[in-house]
């Protein structure tokens, strides 16, 4: 990383009107229940490069941009720049619109840098639909 800001954009946030979604909670403790194991999914999913299991809580758009091919390519790409996951701690959450997004200070093996992980969450009826993911 070098000094060189590396954005790895995952996916991209569909900011879409108030009647497709809602905000997942309002403490901490409410979003972290929600979204910890979101990124459980994810992160178990990109380490045994696992399509199914790292895009389940995906919404329909985040689907059509992550395809199998672009996880893999993607994966492949935050393995060679940062290394493997080895772990986070959380942040906070902020609202905005009908989203919440939640930030880890995450650590991987083959940078000293810190990693912020950043996850966009919508309530859709009663799903909770991962709508972004960034690893910066």
């Amino acid at each position: 990383m070098k000094g060189v800001l590396v954005l790895l954009v995952l996916a991209v946030v569909v900011l879409s009107g108030s009647t497709l979604g809602g905000v997942i909670g309002n403490t901490d403790k409410e979003v972290r229940a929600i979204a910890d194991p979101l990124l459980d999914n994810i992160l178990e999913g990109m380490k045994t490069k696992d399509y199914t299991k790292y895009q389940r809580d995906f919404d329909k758009t985040m689907k059509e941009y992550e395809s199998k091919e672009a996880f893999l390519k993607s994966n492949k790409q935050i393995e060679l720049l940062m290394g493997s996951y080895e772990s986070r701690k959380y942040l906070g959450f902020l609202k905005k619109s009908d989203m919440t997004i939640v930030l880890w200070k995450g650590t991987f093996d083959n940078t000293q840098d810190d990693v912020l992980i950043k996850l966009v969450i919508s309530k859709r009826k009663d799903k909770y639909l991962v709508t972004g993911l960034w690893f910066q």
